[in-house]
């Protein structure tokens, strides 16, 4: 079973807003069994959205639009929605009374151009927004299952939870039960990676996936079989030999960050930890305190930009800096060995940005 998702709005074409509800929609298709296959951005173009949709409707079994179901002349999904499947749009009372319910709540007015958003293609059924204004809907296209949700995410987010996931696990639940895991790695270029694990990247099940990001290289492994216990026992022996191949590379899975890691290892081991930074300005320090409970091992950081700063506060010697430079493998050696801080001071971000 497969689906696609479409994202709808001008501003999102324009760079105005960062798309995310795709990433947590395809995250949530993939534990109900439904692989995402297409993700669409369109614009406010109602030919652009009707080419978009039909072809959707046409070579996937779940179509999800999210976006255009607002109160105003731009918000033409409801619009398009309709006209794709031959049907009228017809005010729905369940909606318009919600709709009014929820801004009393709220102490606001209603205003008539309200009434836009209540508008339902006939035969369709309302998902209800338990957490803002503009209902959704969904209907079936005959192949393929279409859904409008809003394009907010707090509302989109809580209206496929309640609304549209029940639908969906009813209808596609139980064929395919698909299971991700995420390995992150650390200090090894994506083509070293790949070579590394080569042979397990070339099996046909499951499959594997490489990405490269500033904090390092991903690998997803996708496991899709009968049983969730099949295609978890598929995840873990894929994993075990994935690990085999790259060893401490690894240093975290799935929604694990390295800050986390690293603060999990110092509270294991009874350590605490100061930074000097340059380069980085602070944001090394950032990261590990943005952790819960960081202060444990978290002592101090010092942000040394300029070269006076260096040689001031942490003891780096002038004449060093002066022979190999403030952005140096020899200069952040030297800010790590310097008047300590604490019992252990690292320091990074003076050699290369590292």
């Amino acid at each position: 079973m497969r689906a696609e998702i479409i994202a709808t709005g001008a501003e999102l074409l324009t760079g105005g807003i960062a798309e995310t509800n795709s990433a947590f929609l395809s995250e949530e298709l993939l534990l109900l069994g439904l692989v995402p296959a297409f993700r669409t951005i369109v614009g406010d173009s109602e030919q652009d959205m009707e080419e978009a949709l039909s072809r959707a409707l046409e070579r996937v079994d779940v179509v999800i639009v999210t976006g255009g179901l607002g109160p105003t002349e731009d918000d033409i999904t409801r619009k398009v929605a309709a006209k794709i499947g031959k049907r009228r749009l017809v005010l729905n009372d369940d909606a318009l009374a919600a709709i009014k319910s929820r801004l009393s709540q709220k102490g606001r007015k209603y205003p008539s151009s309200t009434d836009r958003q209540a508008l339902i293609p006939a035969g369709a059924r309302l998902l209800p927004n338990p957490v803002g204004i503009a209902p959704g809907f969904y209907l079936d296209e005959g192949k393929a299952l279409l859904a409008a949700l809003p394009g907010v995410p707090k509302e989109m987010e809580a209206m496929f939870a309640q609304g549209l996931k029940p639908i969906l696990t009813e209808r596609f639940g139980g064929r395919v039960f698909i299971r991700r895991r995420v390995l992150h790695t650390f200090g090894m270029s994506e083509s070293d990676v790949n070579m590394a694990i080569q042979d397990v990247l070339k099996k046909r099940s499951p499959r594997l996936g490489l990405t490269a990001k500033e904090t390092g290289v991903d690998v997803s492994i996708f496991a899709g079989e009968s049983s969730g216990a099949l295609s978890q026992t598929l995840i873990e022996k894929t994993e075990s030999a994935v690990r085999k191949k790259l060893g401490d590379v690894i240093y975290g899975v799935d929604g694990q960050r390295m800050e986390e890691v690293v603060g999990a290892l110092l509270k294991q081991r009874r350590l605490t930890i100061a930074v000097a930074e340059s380069c980085t300005g602070g944001l090394i320090g950032a990261r590990i305190t943005n952790i819960a409970g960081s202060s444990e091992y978290f002592e101090r950081g010092v942000v040394a930009y300029s070269n006076t700063a260096k040689t001031g506060m942490i003891g780096v010697p002038a004449d060093l800096i002066e022979r190999h430079g403030a952005v140096s493998r020899e200069t952040a050696a030297a800010m790590a060995q310097g008047r300590p801080i604490v019992k252990k001071i690292v320091a990074l971000g003076a050699w290369g940005g590292a």
